[in-house]
């Protein structure tokens, strides 16, 4: 598992474990919300019950004042009035608690107190109205008052239980409501807690793994200058970044090697070529000296000649070396005749040019042409016969020459400095050069033989 995979996985927890927070936050709202709400609730019902029993409070008082001054009717009819008043409103009071009740048999008891109320208003408004204004006889408030206390005595003690039912109830809910949150807070302390441990943990292996792959990446590093290793020789695992920063660096240290090779291979093999032109260059200045010759002059031009050719293809295929392709749209018309302009050809029969498909290449054209012409420079050096023959045709262009099949397999001749047996023309760079061209480009190059003709071809990707 990579490291961004397990960093990916621990933030994945650690917002899974916030989100939970954020998730309680909002549970504990919502249930703060209905616990206040069902505490105003119950709030709101003892008031209305401990009204009502000031509306019993109420007509026992209007009852003492009737029945001690029964003689005077002013005083007698205000209290009626007052009673009257106060039923109206009892009327209006009672589907409002009734319909807050939270239970049955508190409905009930609400219910039983409205009962009793209706049946103290009957008691005053027509026992008592009978008995102050109507009656002539002697008055007797004992059994009206006997009616009627106990009716009383019945609502305050229904009355006195609602509101202790009310209050338990009330106090129940204030005991859940702290409760849950003593609750809430040691959930969320320990969520935190949670967090906190989880995110520690996680950060300090994943730090502690980093830092181990770093210190064996370092000492693989510090191997390479003790033991002259050409790779980074160490363990980091497979499936992190730190492994695949290893083998991008062993990639780099390879090709820096073969780089390395390359030129060591291409030193020995220069001071080899050169040796045989230098001393041709020293005979025959040796021999000027006593004899001036226009024809051991132009030998003389020739080896210079020969030497700056060279060096000017070792200078071209070391450059190939530290090349980036800078790939561009051409056709194929335009890369045969700009690799045909930079060579000298004297006789232009000597070279035919057929372009069945005129097809596009997607390329360095600046390379590609090199490339093309060393292919034909070899064919007009090497050939028996002329012309050569260079053809166009199905995403492949072929440079055919009249000669002798090769001897060996084209991957010889493709080294640096290979040439035939007994070959003495040019120094067996050119294809050298070609096939790293086309190695650049993922093309491919190769070679036939269809008598009497050799065939080098190159084929374009589609």
């Amino acid at each position: 598992m990579t490291i961004r995979q397990r960093l990916f996985i621990s933030f994945s927890l650690i917002l899974l474990i916030i989100l939970s927070i954020i998730g309680v936050f909002f549970y504990t709202i919502f249930n703060l919300s209905e616990i206040h709400k069902s505490q105003t609730h119950r709030y709101d019902q003892i008031r209305r019950v401990e009204k009502l029993k000031e509306y019993n409070n109420s007509f026992s008082w209007i009852v003492l004042d009737i029945v001690t001054d029964y003689e005077k009717m002013d005083v007698v009819k205000k209290r009626l009035e007052k009673s009257d008043k106060l039923f109206k409103t009892l009327i209006i009071k009672k589907k409002e608690t009734i319909e807050n009740s939270e239970s049955i048999v508190e409905k009930q008891n609400l219910q039983q107190i409205f009962q009793y109320f209706e049946e103290i208003e009957k008691l005053i408004k027509y026992k008592l109205y009978e008995l102050v204004l109507i009656s002539k006889d002697e008055k007797n408030f004992t059994p009206f008052n006997k009616n009627f206390e106990k009716l009383s005595f019945k609502i305050d003690k229904l009355l006195k239980e609602e509101i202790e039912y009310l209050q338990t109830r009330l106090d129940k809910t204030e005991k859940d409501r702290n409760q849950f949150i003593d609750t809430i807070k040691v959930e969320l302390v320990f969520l935190f807690i949670i967090a906190f441990l989880l995110s520690s943990i996680i950060s300090s292996r994943i730090t502690k793994q980093i830092k181990d792959k770093l210190d064996k990446l370092n000492k693989g590093v510090l191997q390479l200058f003790k033991d002259d290793e050409t790779t980074i020789k160490i363990d980091i695992g497979k499936n992190n970044e730190l492994s695949e920063i290893t083998h991008n660096l062993n990639s780099y240290l390879e090709k820096q090697s073969d780089i390395i090779h390359s030129r060591e291979e291409l030193l020995r093999n220069i001071s080899h070529e050169l040796k045989t032109p230098i001393s041709k260059a020293k005979f025959l200045l040796e021999n000027l000296r006593h004899n001036k010759n226009n024809k051991q002059i132009d030998s003389l031009n020739s080896v210079f000649v020969d030497i700056e050719e060279l060096t000017s293809k070792l200078l071209q295929r070391e450059k190939l070396n530290f090349a980036k392709v800078n790939s561009s749209k051409f056709k194929t018309s335009s890369l045969i005749l700009e690799s045909l302009s930079k060579l000298s050809i004297d006789d232009e029969s000597k070279v035919e040019v057929d372009i069945k498909d005129d097809f596009n290449i997607n390329a360095d054209k600046y390379y590609l042409t090199i490339a093309l012409k060393n292919l034909i420079d070899n064919a007009m050096k090497y050939a028996d016969e002329y012309p050569i023959v260079i053809e166009a045709s199905e995403n492949k262009i072929e440079v055919k020459n009249i000669a002798k099949k090769l001897s060996s397999d084209l991957i010889y001749y493709t080294q640096p400095f290979t040439r035939e047996p007994n070959q003495q023309l040019g120094h067996g760079l050119g294809l050298n050069i070609v096939n790293k061209i086309i190695q650049m480009h993922d093309f491919k190059l190769d070679y036939t033989y269809k008598n009497p003709y050799n065939i080098f071809s190159i084929t374009f990707k589609n």
